[in-house]
């Protein structure tokens, strides 16, 4: 079944290196990109309910936007990139991964892994090839 990504970071050039990543561990995903964490919180409450949700965001922050409906929520798994010094039991607590900036592409991908570790639940691409000639 395809995944559905939700990337939050006002850079946009890091939401769209997140995503290329993503796209290529997880070629079906469907990557849905924020700059703000109100954004997340407008599609949360329209029902979108994504399967991982990775966010610019110290535990703090999350959690001070509105966010905490997402702890011990089994069906999300959410990955912050931006956590405090100290919040690495908070975050372990709460069900939820944390990546220290700078971090790589490779950690990224293992934290997707580590998230659906079936390597058969991944689909090939969906994009159609195009013949020349």
């Amino acid at each position: 079944m395809p995944k559905t990504i939700l990337i939050q970071d006002p850079d946009v050039l890091i939401s769209l290196d997140l995503a290329q990543t993503v796209m290529e561990a997880w070629p079906d995903a469907s990557v849905i990109l924020c700059r703000e964490a109100r954004q997340i919180l407008a599609l949360l409450s329209d029902g979108q309910e994504p399967d991982m949700l990775i966010m610019r965001q110290s535990m703090r922050s999350a959690l001070s936007a509105g966010l905490d409906r997402l702890i011990g929520n089994p069906r999300v798994t959410v990955l912050l990139t931006e956590a405090d010094n100290g919040e690495e039991h908070t975050i372990a607590d709460a069900g939820w991964r944390a990546l220290d900036m700078p971090f790589s592409a490779l950690q990224v991908r293992a934290a997707l892994g580590d998230a659906w570790p079936e390597p058969d639940a991944r689909a090939e691409s969906h994009c159609t090839p195009i013949g020349l000639g």
